[in-house]
This record gives structure tokens, C-alpha cells and sequence, in this order.
């Protein structure tokens, strides 16, 4: 595979062409000093020997924080904790980067405790405030750190370094016109504009010297109105190279973009043709990334002679054995990002520490494992998320685990998610538990209800019930009604002809039930009593799934409460009024139930029964997951 080939940065060579990208992931103390926390989780990735880690954003100011959990390279006073990162990774003779970041208008005020700063007083609909325009003297002192930073990474031991001028931070401000508007030699037509960048290349180059690798990272086209095009970062690149720039990393747009990037309705891979844009206006390498979440799908971008390396981020948080995995050709074993973003960039919006929905290990490495081997045999009933991943800790602790699901195969929920357009990730993610526990020697029982009766006759030792829940029935006069059903009923029957549909409850799965019968009705409409439409969808995705919506003639109805069904329509009680909605078929997709009888009946007859995953409580993916590995991971009998 030509992954596996050797490739070089200026000077620096990769034994392979996978690249770690920069990732956010907030362990860092106020200060922006290394923890302990951090070292453990490169330590977790550079073990699998990616072909370069890049670590950051490592913010060279404090005006560039824009958060105070991130890396620091401001002071020397970091120098010696970003040794100790780049001793570690070296260890595993992995070459690293650092990343080189300042987030100008994206920084927020209750972080800095001052007006962040941009390129002009421009409003940023990211942090809800408008940033102070540099000074020129304050543009120089600027470029200055980034050089000074880079000298500090050289310092610490970083075998290169990258120069963060993507995803709409402070030299995308300086670069598009739609957040700079100066007058001065650095605003104006986009020569000027892109002075800014070419000066922090140029500190940098003189700081480290005309060896030290630099890498940069950019935005292959901004994606917002008066940004950068393709076409304008293909004038761009060439003078980026002439001014020092070894490598470019090119990614797509701005935080601000109204344009899905890495979420799961993005095709993997589809971004690559940016940084192929990219590479046929200069002869240094390039790496693509965006929603490279696997081998086969980086190994068909290489194959095309274009690029030379492959970024991944969340791939890495994941599933750290990536790199081998693949390299021992066990690709079929490795746990790919489904880009939920509910552990990562949720996470980041957030200010929380990163972890990963589908790896609840990832940020956890000091803190949770497996838990000691353990003896008995073990009843799983439920094959969704929660049981999935318990009997996987269970069975790899060394106990004897059978499950029980009723349907044709593991998955359960995730197998209807999976059935919605755009949202087939989640199936992705079902297959490879089932190769997991196949691999694991778990026995798995499929098309059985089993029953109380039938778990005493067998004498497990322990009966685990991650039964899930049932379609909840609102308290609505005319719910009874032959042409209403459940939005899992509606997603998994396959409707067809639907005429007028109105979906109760506008929750995540009201939404996804949406998107699923869009192509098999003539209108559709969600209705909801909250104040807002999605409101149990995460951050960096609901927008996605409501643009989706919108896009596809789907109605919104927030502040609306469905108060009786009848034969021909819905009456909707909607500011202060009531309303007749004509409706042929009504999908309920309110809060759903706890499925607890089987566990309630299996107490009663004095079995040892315990219950994970959403029979306690409503839980989102990550919860689900994170909870079932903390109880299997310290389950005893």
C-alpha cells in the first residue's frame, strides 16, 4: 500500500504517509502547561507509529487562546513540559510537530479576560462579539511570537512545525475580506491581504532556520461569503512555498461556514479534491484530509497521485491501534469515527475535554481500563450500543458472554439511525461490533425474546438487561388511531405513499424520522412543544440535521403542541391559538419508554439481574456507551 511508503518534509522523513493532525482536545491546565493527561494520550497514539503527529493548537500569545485548556507555547516556561511530549513520542521514533495557533476574533473575552483582537472590527457570529482591530505595531509584535513560538518548538524537541492559517482563526481573518476591511498595507486588494500571512512564514522561517520543516495548514476554500476560493488559495500556495512553507495541509472552511465539513453527512473523502486543487500549483507535499476515517478511503486518495499524505484526526481518537491495525491488514477491526461529534467537537464547543462517543477510553487513559480478569457466565439481553459494548469489556476481562436480541442482528437503535439518509455510519459502527465479539468468542443468540422463564433454566451467573425502550404513546385524545404509528415502526416497515404526515415530538428522533420518510410522502411536517426544534441534538450537528430538514421542504413547528388526533387531521394549539393541520398518517416520536419488565420479572424470581444503557434513563450515544464500558469495566460476581 503506498500508505506504508516512506515520504519526506524537507528534510524530515516519515515512515509512513498518515499524518496525526492537530487536535483540540483541552487537557491542559489554565496555564497551558503539559499534564499528565495529555502525555497519556500520545502515548496511546504514537505507540501504533502514525507517519507524523502534529500536537496543538499550541497558542504562541495569550491573545490566542481560545481556550484555557489549551496547549501553551507562549513562554519558555512551557519549554520543558513540551519536552517531556516530544520525548515521549520520540520514544516510539515517531516524529511530531507542533502546531502553531492564534484564534483572533474566535477567542472569547470571558477567556481572556479582555476584547479579543482580528484584522478589523468585525462582528463574529461564532463568540456573539466584535473583536478590537490590531494596531500595526501590534500586527509586527504579532508575527514576531509565531516566530518566537516556532523557536520555542524547536527547543522542546518538535521535529517541525505547522502554521495554522485554516478554519477561519486569525490569518483567515487577515486573508478574507469578509473580516478585513483595513486600509493600511495589510487590508485592501489581496496582495495586501495576504501580507499578514506571508510575514508570521517569513518570522517563522528566520527563527528556525533555512532547515527546520514548516508546515501550513489552510482553509482550501473558506466556504463563506467574501471569503477565499480555491481559485484564490491557488495563487496563495506558491507564495507560501516561496516564503518557507515545506508542506500544506489543506482542509475546508471556517468554524462560521454554512457548509457541513466533518459532520456524518459529508461523503468520506469528499474534501480531498481541495487539497488536489492545491497540489497542482506547487511541488512540495500535501496532505488531505476531512472525513478520512479509514485506510481503504486514504489509500484511494494516494492512489491518485495527487497528494502525498493522509490527515486524520478523529480517526486517531477512535481507535489509536489504527495504524497497525492496518499494517497487519486487520483494517476490518478497526473502530472508524462515525463523525457524531458527540465527544469531540460538541465536546470543544463545550470547553470540555475531548473524548470519543464510540472509544470511552479516549481522554481516559490515566483514569479508566478494562478492570481485572474476571470468571462466570454472563447474559446479555439487548443487542444495541449498551449491550454491545458490554459484553465486548465483559468477554475481553475473560468472562463467558452469551447475548440475546429478538431482532435479526445486533444493533438495535442504531440500526434504524442507520437507515436514515445520510446517517449510515452508524451501521458502519454496528459491523465492526459484530466483528468484534465474533472475534471475541461471544455467543450471540439472534430472533430470541428471551424470557425470565427461560434465563433461570440456563443459571447464569449474572443476567445483564440492556433492554432499551419502547415507543412511548403521548397522553393525546385520538392516539389510538389506525393511522398512527411510531417513528420506529415508520423508519423500519419501510412506508411508502405516506400523503400529509405529522411527526409528534421534534427531538432528535423526530428529526431523523423526517429525513427518513421525506422521499415517501408528499409533505411532512414535525410539531413540538419546546421552545426549539432538535434541542437533544449536539452542537456541531443539530444545524446540519435542521438545514437538511429545511432543504428537503420539511416543516418546522416549535411552540406547538398536538392536543387531539382525529381520522383527518391534528389539532395544534400554537400561540395561544387553536389550529386543524390536515394529516393522512401521524408518526409519534416523543420520548420513548424503559423496556424494565423482563429485569423487574427476574428479581422477582431472586436471579442477580443488573440494568445499563437507556432502560435507566434517556441517554444520547455517548452516554450510553461510556456508562456500559464504567459498569462492565467494574462489574464483579
Amino acid at each position: 500500500m503506498k500508505l506504508w511508503e516512506s515520504v519526506s518534509i524537507g528534510k524530515l522523513k516519515l515512515e509512513n504517509r498518515l499524518v496525526m493532525l492537530a487536535t483540540h482536545l483541552g487537557y491542559c491546565g489554565e496555564d497551558g502547561f503539559v499534564t499528565d493527561k495529555l502525555l497519556a494520550f500520545y502515548r496511546e497514539r504514537a505507540k501504533y507509529r502514525p507517519g507524523l503527529i502534529i500536537v496543538g493548537g499550541c497558542y504562541t500569545e495569550h491573545l490566542g487562546m481560545s481556550s484555557p485548556t489549551m496547549i501553551g507555547i507562549s513562554q519558555d516556561e512551557h519549554i520543558e513540559g513540551l519536552r517531556a511530549l516530544t520525548d515521549l513520542i520520540h520514544s516510539f521514533n515517531v516524529p511530531t510537530a507542533a502546531q502553531l495557533y492564534h484564534a483572533g476574533r474566535y477567542a472569547h473575552s470571558l477567556f481572556l479576560h479582555e476584547q479579543a483582537v482580528s484584522a478589523s472590527s468585525i462582528y463574529c457570529r461564532l463568540t456573539r462579539e466584535i473583536p478590537r482591530e490590531l494596531s500595526i505595531e501590534e500586527i509586527k509584535q504579532t508575527i514576531e511570537n509565531f516566530g518566537k513560538a516556532a523557536k520555542r518548538a524547536r527547543d522542546s524537541g518538535f521535529d517541525a512545525v505547522e502554521i495554522i492559517g485554516s478554519a477561519g482563526y486569525l490569518i483567515n481573518q487577515f486573508l478574507a475580506y469578509a473580516t478585513n476591511q483595513r486600509e493600511d498595507e495589510y487590508g485592501g486588494d489581496f496582495d495586501n491581504r495576504s501580507r499578514f500571512p506571508l510575514e508570521v512564514v517569513k518570522s517563522v522561517r528566520t527563527s528556525v532556520g533555512p532547515h527546520f520543516p514548516i508546515l501550513y495548514r489552510m482553509s482550501g476554500e473558506d466556504f463563506i461569503p467574501n471569503g477565499l476560493t480555491l481559485d484564490d488559495n491557488k495563487i496563495l500556495a506558491p507564495r507560501l512555498v516561496r516564503a518557507g512553507v515545506d508542506s500544506l495541509d489543506v482542509t475546508g472552511g471556517w468554524h462560521e461556514t454554512r457548509e457541513p465539513q466533518i459532520t456524518m453527512n459529508v461523503p468520506r473523502g469528499y474534501y480531498s479534491y481541495l487539497a488536489e486543487g492545491i497540489a497542482e500549483v506547487v511541488d512540495i507535499p500535501i496532505i488531505a484530509c476531512n472525513r478520512i476515517n479509514s485506510v481503504s478511503v486514504a489509500e484511494h486518495i494516494l492512489s491518485r497521485g495527487k497528494v502525498q499524505l493522509i490527515g486524520m484526526s478523529r480517526g486517531f481518537i477512535a481507535d489509536p491501534m489504527l495504524p497497525e491495525k492496518a499494517r497487519e491488514s486487520k483494517q476490518a477491526l478497526t473502530r472508524s469515527c462515525i463523525a457524531c461529534n458527540q465527544g469531540c467537537l460538541d465536546y470543544v464547543f463545550m470547553i470540555e475535554p475531548v473524548t470519543c462517543a464510540i472509544n470511552p477510553l479516549a481522554g481516559f487513559e490515566t483514569e479508566r481500563s478494562l478492570g481485572p480478569p474476571g470468571k462466570g457466565r454472563i447474559a446479555v439481553v439487548g443487542g444495541g450500543p449498551a449491550g454491545m459494548e458490554a459484553a465486548q469489556v465483559l468477554a475481553l476481562r475473560g468472562f463467558n458472554v452469551t447475548i440475546y436480541e429478538e431482532q435479526s442482528r445486533l444493533g438495535g437503535l442504531l440500526n434504524l439511525a442507520g437507515k436514515v439518509p445520510s446517517r449510515g455510519e452508524f451501521a458502519a459502527y454496528v459491523s465492526y461490533m459484530e466483528r468484534e465479539l465474533a472475534n471475541l468468542n461471544v455467543e450471540i443468540n439472534l430472533n430470541i425474546l428471551a424470557t425470565a422463564k427461560h434465563l433461570s433454566k440456563e443459571k447464569y451467573d449474572c443476567v445483564i438487561c440492556a433492554t432499551g425502550t419502547v415507543a412511548g404513546a403521548p397522553p393525546i385524545d385520538g392516539v389510538e388511531g389506525s393511522h398512527v404509528t411510531t417513528a420506529y415502526d415508520a423508519i423500519s416497515l419501510g412506508l411508502n405513499d405516506l400523503g400529509e404526515v405529522a411527526v409528534i415530538g421534534g427531538g432528535a428522533l423526530g428529526c431523523f424520522t423526517a429525513l427518513a420518510l421525506a422521499s415517501k410522502a408528499d409533505s411532512i411536517k414535525i410539531f413540538d412543544s419546546d421552545e426549539m426544534i432538535g434541542v437533544d441534538l449536539g452542537r456541531t450537528t443539530r444545524w446540519v440535521i435542521l438545514k437538511h430538514l429545511k432543504e428537503i421542504g420539511v416543516e418546522l413547528n416549535a411552540n406547538s403542541r398536538v392536543v387531539e388526533i382525529d381520522t383527518k387531521y391534528i389539532t395544534v394549539l400554537q400561540d395561544g391559538k387553536y389550529h386543524h393541520v390536515k394529516a393522512n398518517v401521524i408518526v409519534l416520536a416523543t420520548r420513548p419508554q424503559p423496556r424494565d419488565r423482563l429485569a423487574a420479572n427476574l428479581r422477582k424470581m431472586g436471579i442477580r439481574v443488573e440494568t445499563i444503557g437507556s432502560v435507566i434513563k434517556p441517554m444520547n450515544l455517548l452516554e450510553v456507551i461510556h456508562s456500559s464500558f464504567l459498569f462492565a469495566s467494574k462489574f464483579e460476581l
